[in-house]
């Protein structure tokens, strides 16, 4: 009488299997390949050439260029038809000198409500970027909402975003 094997014990031993032989066969396909050989050495060019660097066996620093952005007010409550100034300052850091472009995305109710603005480019020396903002009508029966927006400063390879917050109150 023959003797029968489960069928998940079949498909294990086959799954044991293949990966075996793939191994195998990984490391039997590499021998033919030469190892890999040590790595070129940089370009060398005569101490002293104007914008060569030295080596002199200290860790060089870079700083890097980069900036922050502030919005105030942070948040602020409006009735409809109230105009709120929000106002974006840039702060440079370690002489940070790129145009900046900032836009805002906003949204409200869920997601049923959205808006989305480009405020333009920025440029050294930074002034600060104020935008007026009239706060929307509400629907009916809707008695409070609050839009929940995102700037964008992008520049210089740097992105940085702050949220802001207006509520909205019949």
């Amino acid at each position: 009488m023959a003797r029968e094997y489960p069928p998940l014990l079949i498909a294990v031993i086959i799954c044991v299997l293949m990966t075996v032989f793939a191994a195998t066969h990984a490391l039997l396909a590499n021998e033919g390949t030469p190892p890999p050989g040590p790595p070129a050495p940089p370009p060398t060019t005569p101490a002293g050439t104007p914008g060569t660097p030295v080596a002199t066996g200290a860790p060089v620093q870079v700083a890097s260029r980069t900036f922050s952005i502030s919005v105030t007010p942070s948040s602020a409550t409006a009735q409809p038809g109230d105009t709120v100034r929000f106002t974006l300052t840039v702060h440079p850091e370690d002489g940070f000198a790129a145009p900046i472009e900032v836009k805002v995305t906003a949204t409200a109710l869920g997601g049923v409500y959205r808006d989305n603005h480009d405020l333009g480019t920025i440029s050294v020396p930074y002034p600060p970027l104020t935008y007026e903002v009239v706060a929307p009508d509400l629907p009916p029966l809707v008695s409070t909402a609050t839009v929940d927006a995102v700037v964008t400063a992008t520049g210089g390879g740097t992105v940085r975003t702050e949220r802001v917050q207006l509520v909205i109150r019949r």
